[in-house]
């Protein structure tokens, strides 16, 4: 079974030396703190009674910096990193048959197969920046597939999904592009709920396109893989750990968890319930 390996920065005894002997990189910026932790509340705040998966490598800073904030709190929405990208491979109908059984297996070992969803006791929220909804699609078209073919209902997972999309802010004008307006998908979800979440676009485009990332591209190429075993990082992946290192430990910080509960109270989503009490398990973490 094809399970992606990544460093998990909570375990430092796992880092050994990846990091240590790096040159001190730059302190967090303040700009990109401000981006990072306002999308995370807002993300949170419509996660509702969700947990969260983020797909693919975008998020990676949402998912290091949430699990920082959210460690060793109770009844707190559980995050998953989905490690998944379609780039280069075309369309799902031309992806091989053993390359669909191991994403479909690495589904499930995550607890984010169909049968786990239809049944689990919190929706899933699935995470991304959105530009024009293809990765999107794809997620959604290879999770209906895999429901077919494990012989699931497709009606009950997708009532238990949610659709949390990045976006990047623009004037909110009659006339602004609204991708889910634009979709050929959609009927495939009728139950689907799906929120916008808005956020600065130098923000979302240098967490797509320029970042450093901790894991290497899961794609189709390597779905098949009969192991998850670590490879030798490079420069800039270690950069990366590093990195997400930082954005843990901040996250764990009384100070920073309290940042986060403001930022989430001032959400018009504070009127439910689960966010009321996650802000407080915030406040008092």
């Amino acid at each position: 079974m094809a399970t992606p390996f990544r460093w998990n920065v909570a375990r430092r005894e796992q880092l050994g030396g990846l990091i240590s002997g790096l040159a001190p990189g730059a302190p967090l910026n303040d700009m990109f703190l401000e981006s990072l932790r306002s999308t995370a509340a807002r993300v949170l705040a419509h996660a509702n009674t969700s947990d969260l998966a983020f797909i693919g490598r975008t998020p990676e800073s949402l998912y290091d910096y949430l699990s920082g904030c959210l460690e060793g709190l109770r009844d707190v929405p559980s995050l998953h990193l989905v490690q998944y990208s379609l780039r280069n491979a075309g369309s799902i109908n031309q992806i091989p048959e053993p390359a669909l059984a191991g994403l479909f297996d690495y589904l499930n070992s995550e607890g984010l197969g169909p049968k786990a969803i239809a049944s689990g006791p919190r929706p899933i929220a699935l995470v991304d920046f959105v530009a024009t909804g293809g990765t999107m699609e794809s997620v959604i078209r290879l999770m209906k597939l895999q429901a077919e073919r494990e012989g699931q209902d497709w009606t009950a997972v997708q009532r238990r999904l949610r659709i949390i999309a990045l976006r990047v802010r623009t004037k909110n004008a009659p006339n602004t592009w609204r991708w889910q307006q634009h979709q050929d998908w959609l009927h495939f979800i009728p139950d689907t709920i799906i929120r916008n979440v808005s956020a600065p676009a130098a923000f979302l485009y240098y967490l797509g396109n320029d970042q450093p990332k901790v894991t290497a591209s899961f794609h189709p190429g390597r779905w098949a893989e009969e192991t998850g075993a670590a490879r030798r990082p490079s420069r800039d992946q270690q950069a990366a750990l590093d990195f997400a290192v930082q954005l843990y430990d901040l996250g764990r910080t009384r100070e920073e968890r309290q940042t986060l509960a403001r930022r989430i109270a001032r959400h018009h989503k504070m009127r439910q319930r689960a966010t009321r009490g996650l802000v407080l398990k915030l406040r008092g973490g």
